[in-house]
């Protein structure tokens, strides 16, 4: 498997122009036809952030400092995950005309698709940095460390992606699972709440949704301003490191099959 995964990135690179032009290609047809384009995917969160700051915090009353910053930045990193995945799902089953008809690099697809993704998930986090200032967050020297908070939500990205890619190939229901499974992990991961709010018991019950780590370990530089607690660090590696590994494994040993099961 190792191997395979080193001839994997070695066909990738020599196709690497072929990654940019779909990664190029994928953000163009995103925007294309519309009137305000890329603005889109910084209003569309920013609109959705206004309406639940004001439900969360002056109808439900949610009590804590900066609220909208915290809000934000369980927002920003929920979409990382979520969006991407939803997203990469179909990047096999899209392309299976150019499967089909000339010999790529598999993994292309799904990597162009995750990478051009980020690039808008990126300009988020650009304007949550914005907002940190506007709404005189904590500044710490810690924010120099979200590139790397970023570079472990990509790889768990990828991870899932991958899978989820794969599974789509056999398994057409994937997309609405993954769709209900997401929505289901949204209301149980804290992205709208302090997990203080909840009881000891809900608490720790809550701490087995993955994704309860990577959304408050994006919360560390941005909104804590302090550095993520080492057990925190080693958890979040942890599950980036897995979920890569089992992503890839999962889909260089059927890759090969895509072409028989399309």
């Amino acid at each position: 498997m190792k191997n395979k995964f080193i001839h994997e990135i070695r066909e990738i690179y020599s196709f690497r122009h072929l990654l940019v032009n779909l990664i190029k290609s994928d953000i163009k047809l995103r925007y294309k036809n519309s009137f305000l384009g890329f603005l889109w995917h910084i209003l569309n969160p920013l609109f959705y952030l206004g309406i639940l700051a004001l439900v969360f915090s002056q109808i439900i009353r949610i009590q804590m400092e900066n609220y909208i910053l915290f809000l934000f930045a369980g927002l920003v990193s929920w979409r990382m995950i979520q969006q991407t995945s939803i997203i990469a799902t179909h990047s096999i089953v899209n392309n299976q005309e150019l499967i089909k008809k000339i010999y790529t690099p598999k993994l292309i697809f799904p990597l162009a698709t995750v990478i051009s993704q980020y690039i808008d998930h990126l300009t988020l986090s650009l304007i949550l940095f914005i907002f940190l200032f506007i709404l005189k967050g904590k500044i710490s020297f810690v924010l120099f460390l979200s590139p790397v908070v970023i570079i472990l939500i990509f790889i768990f990205s990828l991870g899932l992606s991958l899978f989820f890619a794969t599974s789509y190939v056999y398994v057409k229901d994937t997309p609405h699972i993954i769709a209900i499974g997401f929505q289901a992990l949204f209301f149980l991961t804290p992205i709208l709440y302090p997990l203080s709010v909840l009881s000891p018991k809900l608490e720790k019950f809550f701490k087995i949704n993955p994704l309860y780590y990577f959304v408050e370990y994006f919360r560390y530089p941005f909104y804590y301003a302090k550095m993520p607690p080492l057990e925190q660090t080693c958890i979040v590696c942890g599950l980036s490191l897995i979920t890569f590994g089992l992503g890839i494994y999962i889909f260089l040993r059927k890759k090969e099959s895509f072409i028989f099961k399309f």
